[in-house]
């Protein structure tokens, strides 16, 4: 982006944040009305959205689940990354990682909808009009989808009142696919504007769209239509959330590996046991980098970690909004929930032996020689998989509490089950002003 529309749109960010009455005028910043009463006040408010999610909201989607899953090791003294690796009953509903990754999601659902909100009073032309309404129901239902991926419980609705109701699991992804089914349709009817388009030159809407209703009809268990999502997914498509390196620095480089960082990828992923990758597996190499091994203090579990590689190794790389990937796992795990087993290990292969990824994602190994025949074995595989190919985007605290139920999470001071919580308890300060916040899971 220019930098005159950095300034804009910095400008816009704080008109729509922290607009309130003041005893003075200040005639650089856009009021309130231009910003949501009009074409250029809209639109910078969609490219403002989408600077800042990818920029500072997920950051707090990737760090503070990939503590909670091992993804990520602690290699500092500081409080809150400590408490997110302890975990447990023991885990405090003021830590710091927890409201961030509360309050930068509804921040950014609240910008969704003060654009569907106003969107239909604002004259422009009919394509750049349906597009921008869909991105917004997009951007609604992804912020709603990563809301209940780390919480029981969101408000679909955000409440200017600071009083949101909230709702289940179930209801909130059943609005996220209605309203990515509303975006689908809205944008088939009428295609996006190049007025839109050109704002957005690495977004590829339509392929995205699809690709989030596969996820959360996978998440909500509707499995033919989550295999119908992911088919229509053109696999060498490519949407990133991109970086400068100057105003606009990858998130993820900052936490895990810029300056000394607190926090570090871990060896093998994270990963232990039966999922520890094969040693010729191209995503050991394409990720992580064993060079500066260092190993975690034994009072946060001890375990080794390594410079991360991938998306993530400069300021200035992009992060893929979905990788292809992640399209073949989907239709491997739906096939093998509907009994579709023999389809559901081609699906797996297909991640295993792929050498010609868009994003350069490629195993490169041999076809999975286990049990075929028996689902609990192919679930695993899916597991291990989707933790290899997804590393590091915020996807594996639900993937393992919607593939391994069962497990128990551990108890203060273990440090190596595969997650450590099933939910995060809901911040302090929610509970402090909104009486409608639920009680907190257990665990």
């Amino acid at each position: 982006m220019k930098t005159t529309n950095k300034i804009f749109i910095t400008l816009l960010f704080a008109t729509l944040l922290f607009g309130c009455k003041k005893d003075y005028i200040n005639v650089n910043q856009p009021t309130e009305t231009q910003v949501l009463t009009t074409k250029s006040g809209l639109l910078g408010t969609a490219v403002a959205l989408s600077s800042d999610f990818a920029s500072s909201t997920y950051y707090n989607i990737v760090e503070v689940p990939g503590l909670s899953t091992r993804e990520m090791g602690d290699i500092s003294t500081y409080v809150t990354p400590a408490e997110l690796v302890l975990g447990g009953a023991a885990l405090p509903d003021d830590n710091t990682g927890i409201a961030s990754l509360w309050t930068s999601l509804l921040r950014d659902k609240g910008m969704a909808e003060n654009i569907l909100a106003n969107v239909d009073a604002v004259t422009m032309s009919p394509g750049t009009k349906s597009v921008l309404i869909a991105y917004a129901q997009w951007f609604k239902a992804m912020t709603l989808g990563y809301l209940v991926q780390n919480f029981e419980k969101a408000p679909i609705d955000n409440d200017l009142s600071g009083k949101a109701q909230f709702n289940s699991r179930k209801d909130v992804l059943a609005k996220c696919i209605s309203l990515l089914e509303s975006a689908k349709a809205g944008l088939a009817a009428q295609p996006a504007s190049t007025e839109f388009t050109n704002l957005f030159p690495t977004l590829d809407l339509p392929n995205v769209i699809n690709a989030f209703l596969a996820r959360y009809n996978l998440f909500a268990g509707n499995y033919t239509a989550a295999i119908t999502a992911a088919d229509a997914v053109d696999l060498t498509s490519k949407s990133v959330w991109a970086y400068d390196g100057a105003a606009f620095k990858n998130p993820v480089y900052m936490f895990a590996v810029y300056n000394d960082p607190d926090t570090k990828a871990q060896a093998n992923f994270g990963l232990t046991g039966k999922y520890i990758p094969e040693q010729s597996d191209g995503r050991i190499a394409f990720y992580l980098s064993p060079s500066n091994e260092v190993v975690e203090p034994a009072n946060v579990g001890g375990h080794t970690v390594v410079n991360l590689l991938g998306f993530f190794d400069t300021e200035s790389k992009s992060i893929p909004v979905f990788l292809p990937g992640e399209m073949l796992l989907i239709k491997a795990e739906a096939n093998a929930q509907l009994g579709n087993l023999a389809m559901a290990v081609q699906f797996i292969n297909a991640v295993r032996e792929k050498t010609n990824d868009v994003f350069g994602v490629n195993a490169g190994l041999s076809a999975w020689t286990g049990d075929a025949t028996n689902k609990a074995d192919i679930m695993d595989e899916i597991f291990k998989q989707r933790s290899i190919e997804l590393f590091m985007s915020g996807m594996r605290l639900e993937d393992s509490r919607r593939i391994h139920p069962d497990l128990v999470p551990p108890t203060a001071g273990s440090y190596l089950n595969e997650r450590n919580r099933n939910f995060y308890p809901y911040p302090f300060d929610e509970r402090s002003n909104n009486p409608n916040t639920p009680a907190n899971p257990s665990i």
